[in-house]
């Protein structure tokens, strides 16, 4: 079978999925925090444009986490400790402020989510679907399927 898709059952796959979700939660955030920025009369728009930016680039490497490319990979690593370090400054903020830490709900889609994502990124398993080079995808296209060699054993 010429099945030139990468496989849908590793960890990489696992990534993208939760990479998904969080992609998805960050665009309901963007909504909340454009109609706060409107509520407000303009005074969070930074916020907004940034909540918006960081939605737009989660949404954009989990298409390119599902073509395998290995630039994708670092970004959304990069992205991963991104996301953490700003959860770490949001939580010493609150216990400095109001004594109090971050909602269990919160603490699981900020800290644990991001998480999770880099740890299967990190696996062995997920380093080798990303060894064929950049676009990993067109080197499965080119490369010759036992299906291909029975073809040109007929033709030749």
């Amino acid at each position: 079978m010429n099945d030139i898709h990468p496989t849908q059952d590793g960890p990489v796959a696992v990534a993208t999925l939760l990479l998904f979700v969080q992609g998805a939660i960050a665009v309901a955030a963007s909504a909340e925090a454009i109609g706060m920025a409107l509520a407000s009369g303009g005074a969070s728009a930074v916020s907004a444009l940034l909540t918006v930016a960081g939605a737009t680039a989660t949404l954009i490497l989990v298409a390119r986490l599902s073509r395998r490319r290995r630039s994708a990979r670092r970004w959304v690593m990069a992205l991963q400790v991104g996301w953490v370090s700003l959860a770490a400054i949001d939580l010493a903020l609150a216990l400095a402020i109001a004594g109090r830490g971050l909602s269990p709900t919160g603490f699981l889609v900020r800290m644990v989510l991001p998480m999770a994502i880099f740890w299967l990124l990190r696996r062995p398993a997920a380093k080798a679907e990303f060894k064929d080079g950049e676009d990993s995808l067109e080197s499965v296209k080119e490369r010759p399927t036992e299906e291909s060699w029975e073809l040109e054993e007929v033709w030749a």
